[in-house]
Order: structure tokens, then C-alpha cells, then sequence
């Protein structure tokens, strides 16, 4: 029963998560942190290739319809992610606290590179400037989001049934 809610529960901490990020004003430095693409990486860790993939195609499409700008590109970069990160987990990285905040911190960095790239071809945006003001804020502010949701899913992977059995 609870293997077939887990889906669910965690589209509905997407759809919290993607209203928080994209509907509340510019928390800390004038930005928002990240938080679709922290829950991509690490529901990516948790789930495997397919939920990855998967929730990094609805998070990116939910991110490109609320920001302006190339529609389509954040679903495809944030599929390719969730894959790319459940891949590695499956072949080289561990699922502990400290490779999941790893490689969120570098999927953070990456997307601001590709953002900055993007916005450096309309127009003239000098990377210190981003860096100062966008790309550092961001990866502090991504840090604690990544904590806390390495233990939200840590709490969802649990075993309920065998936890309740040795009671």
C-alpha cells in the first residue's frame, strides 16, 4: 500500500516545492534557492533512473512555464540530470548525506554555468558579476535545502512494514 503512494507523495512535494520556489519573492540575496532542481538530484539518488528522469521532466516543464525564457529547455536539462545523477549513484556514488549533497552542489553549479552561458548570448553579463550575485547566493542557499531533503526522502525510503514488525 504504501509502495503505491510513495509516487504521489513525492509529486506533491514537487508541486510544493515548485510554488515556493517560482510564487514567493527573492528570499536571501535577491534570489530563490534552487529547490526543484535539489529535489531532482536527490529524488534522484532515492528513486533510481526512472523516477529521476521522470520528475526532472515534470519539474523542468513546471519551471519553464512559470519563468520566461527558451520553454523546454529546463525539462530537458533537468531529465537529462535526474538521469545522469541516478546513473552515477548506480555505478560510482554512494547514497550518504555527504555524495548527495555533493552532487547537488555540482548540478546547482552546472545549471547556473548553462544559465549565465544563456544569458551572456543576449546580452553582455560578466561571470564575476553573476558569480557575486547569482551563482554563490544560489549554491549557499542550496546546501540546507539539500540537507533537509536528503531527509525527507530518507523518511519516505524507510521500510514501514518491517519497522512495525519488530515492535
Amino acid at each position: 500500500m504504501r509502495a503505491k503512494l510513495k509516487p504521489i507523495w513525492i509529486g506533491l512535494i514537487f508541486v510544493l516545492l515548485g510554488l515556493c520556489e517560482h510564487c514567493i519573492g527573492p528570499l536571501w540575496w535577491g534570489c530563490n534557492p534552487p529547490l526543484l532542481l535539489c529535489a531532482v538530484v536527490i529524488c534522484s539518488m532515492f528513486e533510481g533512473a526512472k523516477y529521476g528522469a521522470l520528475f526532472g521532466l515534470f519539474a523542468g516543464l513546471f519551471a519553464d512555464i512559470m519563468v520566461p525564457g527558451v520553454f523546454g529547455l529546463k525539462a530537458v536539462l533537468f531529465l537529462i540530470l535526474g538521469y545522469l545523477v541516478a546513473f552515477l549513484e548506480d555505478k560510482i556514488l554512494s547514497r550518504n548525506i555527504l555524495s548527495s549533497t555533493l552532487a547537488g552542489m555540482v548540478c546547482v553549479a552546472l545549471m547556473e554555468i548553462i544559465g549565465w552561458g544563456i544569458a551572456s548570448l543576449q546580452g553582455s553579463v560578466p561571470f564575476l558579476t553573476a558569480a557575486q550575485y547569482v551563482f554563490l547566493p544560489r549554491l549557499a542557499m542550496s546546501l540546507p535545502v539539500l540537507l533537509l531533503l536528503y531527509f525527507v526522502f530518507t523518511l519516505l525510503s524507510r521500510d514501514r512494514e518491517g519497522f512495525s514488525a519488530r515492535r
